[in-house]
């Protein structure tokens, strides 16, 4: 975090939020820019999907097929994932933050390249989708052999047609 006392102007908007991700059987590792969606089939100890239940949209996991509609943002910075599950910072759609594009991926910035989510990893990718779960890339990047970090905005809105695979 920069604290020199011009920060405030060295930043990118973010809308930032404090969400729960549940640990699996080991500690996982996952990176700042990796997308995220709600947990919205969420059921406390072996409750019904007609049961009210808030915390579907106070819980994260990574993209998949089934929640790819429920796209929350994307992570903050790195973190470690115990096996009990921790709280972690997500920019959520309509930040200016980084994101994590897939291997190979070029943007320009001014080009309106647009990314979209994958759901196999997080990372992003190019698409001609728009809407939540989509990002508009404002840093030129060149593809590379690994996940590159790209300074995006994320979309907001309805969610985009679907994330990607």
């Amino acid at each position: 975090m920069d604290q020199s006392l011009n920060a405030y102007i060295k930043q990118g908007n973010t809308k930032t939020l404090w969400l729960w991700i549940e640990g699996t059987g080991s500690a996982q590792t996952l990176y700042q820019g990796q997308g995220m969606c709600y947990n919205y089939d969420y059921n406390r100890s072996g409750g019904a999907a007609t049961d009210s239940v808030p915390e579907r949209y106070n819980r994260i996991e990574l993209p998949s097929s089934d929640n790819k509609a429920h796209f929350a943002g994307v992570l903050a910075c790195d973190v470690t994932v115990p096996k009990t599950g921790t709280l972690v910072e997500v920019n959520g759609p309509g930040s200016v933050c980084i994101i994590r594009v897939a291997t190979g991926v070029s943007a320009a910035i001014g080009d309106e390249t647009l990314l979209e989510c994958t759901y196999t990893a997080g990372t992003f990718k190019a698409a001609s989708n728009t809407g939540k779960g989509c990002a508009n890339a404002i840093q030129t990047i060149t593809g590379g052999a690994s996940p590159l970090q790209c300074l995006a905005v994320l979309q907001e809105g309805l969610p985009s047609v679907g994330l990607v695979d």
